[in-house]
């Protein structure tokens, strides 16, 4: 990072940490959908401006690559009590072949595009949970390894429930559709799954925990189930302002084998 980027995130973070306090008592309980895979079913307030970013390495055995990609980047704008505007951005991508010998290469580039919107269902009554539906679409940016080059769609129901004062679950369930390349070079579009479910631990005022488990099912001949594992821990350090981190390990032969992920989360008051 050179010395210009390190002065603008460091004027972000001051201006994210100096509306907090001068908003505290104002600003609502501050719900990111990072650093799990369960969105969370709740929206950013109306007028509230939300971006949450972060870094991760991964490594798969079974294709000999190493994979940094940053900043995963999540913009979301409230527009109303129940409904959110969502502009992501996969990240740029470093693709290292650990053994060159069994015809793996190195690659890089940025990733897609994608815009959607969350839209707050319900509230949570009783044993009813809190319901939000989510959608997106891919936006192809340019020809790289690591973008789609096709407008694929996304959606998923997003629920949680309130265990204790201390405790939450969250779960989500919904379909994908990804294009890559196949082995002949051409494009590939398969149709799959989503799934995941979070336990949410409320460790302190200021920190918590959580526990998951996610993956894919893919509906055609090709490839099985990607399962995983993850947990990590959350740390408010404002009202506006929260670094996270995580770590998971691959369950079946389609998923990677382990992942560790840092970010950080802001968000601006009216």
């Amino acid at each position: 990072m050179n010395m210009e980027s390190k002065r603008s995130f460091v004027l972000i973070l001051g201006c994210a940490l100096l509306s907090s306090s001068c908003f505290a008592s104002d600003i609502p309980e501050l719900v990111t959908d990072r650093p799990d895979q369960t969105e969370s079913s709740s929206t950013v307030p109306p007028g509230y401006l939300q971006i949450e970013m972060g870094y991760e390495h991964s490594e798969n055995e079974r294709e000999d690559l190493e994979t940094d990609v940053v900043p995963q980047a999540l913009l979301r704008v409230g527009l109303t009590e129940n409904l959110e505007f969502r502009l992501g951005f996969d990240g740029y991508f470093w693709e290292n072949a650990v053994d060159l010998t069994q015809g793996a290469e190195d690659n890089e580039g940025a990733g897609d595009l994608g815009i959607g919107f969350k839209l707050k269902l319900r509230d949570e009554e009783g044993w009813l949970p809190e319901t939000a539906f989510l959608t997106n679409v891919v936006l192809p940016t340019k020809k790289t390894p690591f973008s789609s080059e096709r407008f694929d769609p996304e959606y998923r129901l997003a629920c949680s429930h309130t265990l204790s004062e201390r405790l939450s679950f969250g779960y989500n369930v919904g379909q994908a559709w990804v294009t890559e390349e196949d082995t002949a070079g051409d494009l590939d579009t398969r149709h799959q799954f989503i799934y995941s479910a979070a336990v949410g631990i409320g460790l302190s005022d200021n920190l918590g925990g959580f526990v998951e488990f996610f993956g894919e099912i893919p509906t055609g001949s090709d490839g099985g189930p990607a399962n995983s594992f993850d947990g990590g821990f959350t740390y408010l350090i404002a009202d506006n302002v929260q670094l996270d981190i995580a770590s998971g390990v691959g369950l079946s032969q389609d998923a990677q084998d382990w992942f560790l992920a840092a970010g950080l989360s802001i968000r601006f008051p009216q």
